[in-house]
């Protein structure tokens, strides 16, 4: 707490708008309470297109992620931040006025989903512009606490309104208004960054970009991204295969889980600094822990230890990820850098069944939940091999967690 009073004393007009509108970056994920609501008001619309409401901004996010680093060489990162509330403004406060079209809910998903992958690599880029050395670590745990909290908080508003209508679920997104004054009135403008298109430029900010780093960062990016959401696709199948409760029981679980993210996030700072250049080792550490606790659970006791486990893992995992991607990058190209970084997240977390279920049944012969969590314990494992031969032989000059005036 004395770090993050500390880092908002010198730089809070920066860090307050910034921590505002991270809370919307991935607001949507909290509205599937609406979806029964949803259905009920449109039966004859089939079960997966309903479902679409929900995975259709996380969807059109990716592009507007990748698009961001060419937008931001003629818009500076304040104006996209604009652009990107004011879309979620619009297509968050739609379906009030417009809900007796589905079609016209899909729109406001789109919307929202453009405003969304602004966002995503925006935040990410003005952290990478307005801070450096371990501040900047630091500072991406906050991030990471804004983000689950703001959802936490979110989910909970998102479920009353909606007692009365689905529809009203959406006056949440007229928390964007005051969020939107904080940013015109605080949030510095921020530099542009490097031009990709022109004579004598292209070639070297991609080159500056496309470093030995940034593809390892990419590769590991990928890999973790793939195996951590093994966590969510394959929990609730595995608490109910093993006789050990309902499905309705892992909300326990996973609610334990976020708490530890956020935890992880107010004390990143601290860990960074004492594990350095092998913050990712860390974390691969415990999260292979988590899942061969997962693995082995007998009770559900045991399965909640391994949420907690796997909380603090993922915590440590998403910040430390961020943070190192942010490093593989030069600032003057920090938004498109970061852009293509977190995309091979997504690819991961979009290839992560295929890959672990065929891993499980080639490998381990094991066709059901419990083999998932054995591939992603194993796969940590692997990783951590790959990260502390990298680290150590590869890496040695390395100022990850050391203050911005060592690590330059």
């Amino acid at each position: 707490m004395n770090e993050f009073i500390a880092i908002f004393k010198e730089k809070g007009k920066v860090l307050l708008p910034i921590l505002l509108f991270i809370v919307f970056q991935s607001a949507f994920n909290a509205f599937s309470p609406v979806l029964k609501g949803i259905s009920a008001e449109f039966p004859e619309v089939s079960v997966t297109l309903i479902q679409m409401v929900i995975t259709l901004p996380s969807l059109l996010s990716l592009p507007m992620q990748l698009l961001s680093g060419v937008f931001s060489t003629y818009l500076r990162k304040k104006t996209l931040v604009q652009i990107a509330l004011c879309f979620m403004l619009i297509g968050g406060l739609a379906p009030i006025l417009v809900h007796s079209s589905i079609y016209a809910i899909f729109v406001s998903c789109g919307l929202i989903g453009l405003g969304q992958g602004l966002l995503i690599s925006v935040s990410a880029a003005l952290i990478t512009e307005h801070f450096d050395g371990n501040q900047r670590g630091t500072v991406f745990g906050f991030k990471q606490v804004a983000s689950s909290a703001g959802i936490m908080f979110l989910t909970l508003c998102i479920g009353y309104l909606a007692m009365s209508a689905w529809y009203n679920a959406y006056w949440v997104y007229l928390l964007v208004i005051p969020v939107l004054i904080v940013v015109t009135m605080y949030l510095p403008k921020g530099e542009l960054d490097a031009k990709l298109l022109g004579k004598g430029v292209g070639a070297s900010t991609v080159k500056a970009i496309l470093n030995p780093s940034f593809f390892y960062m990419c590769f590991m990016l990928f890999f973790m991204g793939a195996l951590l959401f093994t966590f969510y696709t394959n929990i609730s199948m595995m608490v109910v295969e093993k006789g050990l409760g309902e499905a309705s029981a892992v909300g326990q679980v996973t609610a334990l889980n976020s708490f530890m993210t956020i935890g992880v996030g107010l004390i990143i700072g601290l860990v960074l600094r004492a594990a350095k250049k092998y913050l990712m080792v860390v974390a691969m550490v415990v999260l292979s822990i988590a899942f061969f606790i997962l693995f082995s659970a007998n009770t559900f006791a045991v399965v909640c230890y391994g949420g907690i486990a796997f909380g603090i893992g993922a915590g440590l995992q998403q910040a430390s990820t961020l943070y190192f991607l942010s490093e593989a990058v030069p600032k003057s190209s920090s938004t498109l850098g970061i852009g293509l970084g977190m995309a091979f997240i997504s690819f991961g977390v979009n290839f992560s069944p295929l890959m672990v279920n065929t891993l499980k049944g080639v490998i381990f012969n094991m066709p059901n939940a419990s083999g998932s969590m054995l591939v992603a314990a194993c796969g940590y494992i692997v990783l951590m091999i790959i990260d502390i031969i990298r680290e150590t032989f590869f890496n040695k000059d390395s100022k990850i967690g050391y203050p911005a005036s060592k690590a330059i």
